[in-house]
């Protein structure tokens, strides 16, 4: 059965316009959870409902939703926003992942940035019994991520990462808004599980010939997999770990193969209407940052 009434908490984020966008796009009522009252980037037709983010405060404004979707970057304020969906009846959940694989990978895990999402996965799991979820795994944004110099940079030295070969599943910020429709139109095909998508499947050496071929000279600094965990995990140890340091996990977690960040074989596209980037879409993705 198709959700129509959908919360969503974290709504002015990198993500949240897209996803919000998409839900509107498709017919949904959105209601939008705010501490200012104010959403000036999203649109007009979104409801707004302004919230101190305290138990009693949630529970109101989820009443009569059918799902809440989570975009929120603290992770380890989810659990009380699943206690709320839950006293205000809410039937699905979808928590702040949008990202790599912590589901399905051991080592993506174990990783100390993924923490408090390793949480909220075990947290869902065991409220399972009253109140579905989905797990969207899409890698890394895409459109994001060479806005941002992460899996190319085109102003500034762009770290390549054993070698620049190995393809990792990345998707833009507009397919996780489709996916996220998807799922709540059809969430009986996608409860309790991760759900896979990519835009494509590209190598960092990929995306720096793009790049030059618009003009860019990309200047790069190798590094290996092995390098950046011995001195990340070392700076956790010694207590020395700042925002850098957490940055190099989510690189290993989205760029390194060993970590399981391809996802070509597996994934669900299909049933949530995404079709991969062609070359050329490509090239136009990164034209937009060049």
């Amino acid at each position: 059965m198709a959700y129509q009434n959908i919360a969503v908490a974290g709504a002015t984020g990198n993500l949240g316009p897209s996803v919000v966008n998409a839900l509107v796009n498709a017919g949904l009522n959105v209601t939008v959870l705010s501490k200012s009252g104010k959403t000036d980037k999203l649109p007009s037709s979104v409801k707004t409902v302004k919230t101190d983010y305290s138990s009693q405060s949630l529970t109101d404004a989820f009443k009569g939703q059918d799902a809440v979707v989570s975009l929120l970057p603290n992770h380890d304020g989810q659990p009380p926003l699943i206690d709320a969906a839950i006293e205000a009846g809410v039937k699905f959940f979808l928590p702040s992942e949008f990202g790599s694989d912590i589901a399905g990978s051991a080592k993506i895990a174990a990783l100390p940035v993924f923490a408090g999402k390793v949480k909220t996965q075990e947290y869902l799991k065991s409220k399972q019994d009253k109140i579905s979820y989905a797990f969207v795994v899409n890698g890394l944004f895409l459109d994001w991520g060479i806005g941002a110099g992460f899996n190319v940079n085109l102003n500034g030295p762009t770290r390549v990462l054993d070698g620049g070969n190995d393809k990792h599943s990345t998707t833009t910020l507009e397919d996780v808004g489709k996916a996220t429709v998807a799922i709540l139109k059809n969430p009986d095909q996608f409860k309790n599980r991760a759900v896979y998508i990519q835009s494509a499947a590209v190598s960092q050496n990929e995306l720096i010939a793009i790049a030059e071929k618009k003009g860019k000279s990309i200047q790069r600094v190798e590094a290996t997999t092995e390098q950046i965990e011995t001195d990340a995990w070392a700076k956790i140890k010694n207590g020395t770990a700042e925002l850098p340091t957490f940055l190099d996990f989510i690189a290993l977690s989205a760029l390194s193969t060993p970590y399981g960040n391809n996802w070509s074989a597996k994934n669900d596209n299909e049933l949530v209407g995404i079709k991969e980037k062609t070359q050329e879409e490509l090239e136009q993705i990164v034209a937009q940052f060049a």
